[in-house]
């Protein structure tokens, strides 16, 4: 069986991180209403709180580039191997976790189309492509079917 051909990409991230900071925005902002109505209070202030929430998430969440490549047999990531799972493909835009082996935590990127460029086709024959299986492996499920 033949594998994906190789590919690297280099993932910005900044639509992701607009997003999650958008999300803890509403959040908060939705807390802080619901707070001050239960006090019986103008729910005004959830306005600015939001607001706040947004940029300090914006700040904290900021990440720089990541370069994700696949060599035709092994995932890598700034220098960290492991395996990756697509979670997420909608409208161009990609949600890959990687999971390094042999330990350690999961590491999530955000793909889009502007990240991807030309390689957009090959990123997804690798993401989609069957992982390849060992040799010796494969040679044990035929002998043993």
């Amino acid at each position: 069986m033949r594998t994906a051909p190789p590919v690297q990409v280099r993932s910005h991230g900044v639509g992701w991180c607009l997003l999650q900071s958008l999300l803890f925005a509403l959040a908060v902002a939705a807390l802080v209403a619901w707070c001050l109505l239960h006090l019986e209070r103008s729910a005004w202030p959830a306005g600015p709180a939001a607001l706040l929430a947004g940029v300090i998430a914006w700040r904290l969440l900021r990440a720089g580039s990541v370069d994700l490549a696949w060599d035709g047999t092994v995932w890598q990531t700034d220098g960290v191997t492991g395996q990756v799972d697509l979670m997420l493909d909608v409208a161009g835009l990609m949600l890959v976790r990687l999971r390094p082996v042999p330990s350690g935590p999961a590491r999530w990127i955000a793909l889009s189309r502007r990240d991807t460029g030309a390689a957009d086709h090959a990123l997804r024959v690798a993401l989609y492509a069957r992982a390849p299986v060992a040799s010796d492996a494969a040679a044990e499920l035929w002998r043993n079917p």
